[in-house]
């Protein structure tokens, strides 16, 4: 499917119209399974008003009319937000506004196709749903493969051509490990870079809402509303690519590497020799700062005792309505003093402060490794309960160093057409996102997937 900038200039000369985009994506909606909690039932009526009024050649932002996806934790006005649960409906009402993310996405005059399925309460990187059902990845169907969490609906919605982007958030590597697992583009921006303001949340130090869509620009479009860098009705905003052969990009020599399902390390390396030849610097050097960050993931999480805090009450009244796999990791928090937890806040800042002072000595303008160390699992494999947290783990290990280390990130297919689907993770420190899209922008259009 075309990205954001294709598809707004294809309305803009009329050779589409957001009717044909409408119900070409209610048609592949309905084929799905289970990536969709719910659809706007009066998105075809709001299209064609907007195709009349561009007849008329009345003033529209230039995305009129191309629907998107939201993941069923943003606050929409009108709309319950569940968080892919049923525990909440119990306690969920029709919202009064649209989270802080997403009111400009609307003002941009984007409309929101529906709700897409997620983990429950976005607390795992497999993408199982209970409730809802899962998804799958969009490889490997005759098998049923995970499609990676939490985000994905998010993902798979963009995947089979539904939407050409959707917004979904990101704790430990839940836009990331979908868009691997489904072949597209997933970004974590870098904490604090967008509003969490209206977003049901999981970690309030660690989430961060990003988009996902077939492409990097796309995502940038998207990431330059959110952050209200442009005006809802301007012109979109140009991403520059940068000069890949100026570019220092670096391989840790870290446990991130390590343990890869050979297609996978296959992708990864093949990738690395075109960036090379394209005139890319690229060089391996030890970061030690990303096994503290792993460690202390595993041994010391941080969302642990902060998602207790948040549903103690939900679980003591509805413990039967959770996710056995979800409340059993959150029920882990009560166990967690508070005095435990700031410990816990001190020692992320110094891993933080660490992960600065090495990232800034090798002077590189990203790191690069796999966004996740396998392919999809088959779902059948985490039908055991021990089995499905091995799984999560390993899904979750490279993604949520970025999130420990307080940085931004980008996942980028990389895979050859027909293989299994692979991403390759660019990251960098807080605050670098601008860079690290232009970063992106450039190895995107030299790494050959044909």
């Amino acid at each position: 499917m075309a990205g954001l900038r294709i598809l707004a200039q294809a309305l803009r000369a009329r050779e589409t119209t957001a009717g044909k985009l409408v119900e070409q994506a209610l048609t592949r909606a309905r084929a799905s399974k289970s990536v969709f909690t719910t659809v706007n039932p009066g998105l075809l009526s709001l299209a064609n008003s907007i195709d009349r009024a561009r007849e008329k050649s009345q003033t529209l932002p230039p995305l009129a009319g191309i629907p998107i996806a939201l993941k069923d934790l943003f606050n929409i006005r009108n709309e319950v937000t569940l968080a892919g649960s049923v525990v909440r409906k119990h306690y969920a009402q029709p919202e009064a506004e649209d989270a802080v993310v997403v009111a400009p996405l609307r003002a941009a005059g984007l409309l929101f196709f529906g709700r897409t399925n997620m983990s429950e309460f976005a607390f795992s990187g497999i993408g199982k749903n209970p409730h809802h059902g899962t998804p799958m990845s969009i490889w490997d169907r005759a098998t049923g493969r995970l499609p990676g969490g939490s985000s994905s609906g998010s993902a798979v919605a963009v995947a089979e051509g539904i939407v050409p982007a959707a917004l979904g958030s990101d704790t430990a590597g839940s836009c990331r490990i979908p868009a691997a697992f489904n072949g597209i583009v997933g970004v974590k921006p870098s904490f604090g870079r967008m509003s969490l303001n209206g977003i049901y949340p999981l970690s309030p130090t660690l989430d961060a809402p990003g988009p996902l869509a077939v492409d990097v620009d796309s995502c940038f479009i998207l990431d330059q509303l959110m952050c209200a860098r442009v005006k809802a009705d301007a012109d979109l905003p140009r991403l520059q690519p940068a000069q890949l052969e100026a570019l220092k990009l670096v391989i840790p020599e870290a446990r991130v590497m390590t343990d890869l399902d050979d297609a996978v390390k296959t992708a990864f390396e093949r990738s690395i020799e075109l960036l090379e030849s394209a005139g890319a610097k690229i060089i391996r050097a030890p970061m030690p700062v990303l096994d503290r960050c792993d460690d202390f993931f595993i041994e010391r999480p941080l969302v642990v005792y902060e998602v207790w805090q948040q549903h103690r009450e939900m679980l003591q009244n509805h413990f039967a309505e959770y996710d056995p796999f979800v409340s059993q990791r959150i029920s882990a928090g009560a166990d967690i003093s508070a005095a435990e937890q700031q410990q816990r806040y001190r020692e992320r800042e110094a891993i933080v402060a660490e992960f600065r002072r090495q990232f800034d000595l090798l002077e590189a303008d990203a790191l690069l490794y796999p966004a996740v160390a396998c392919v999809p699992p088959a779902i059948a494999e985490t039908e055991d309960d021990d089995a499905a947290r091995r799984v999560n783990l390993r899904c979750l290990r490279n993604t949520a160093t970025v999130n420990y280390f307080d940085g931004c990130a980008i996942s980028l297919p990389c895979h050859a057409a027909g293989e299994a689907p692979v991403g390759l993770m660019l990251s960098a420190k807080n605050g670098d996102d601008e860079r690290l899209y232009q970063v992106a922008a450039a190895i995107e259009r030299s790494i050959d997937r044909r």
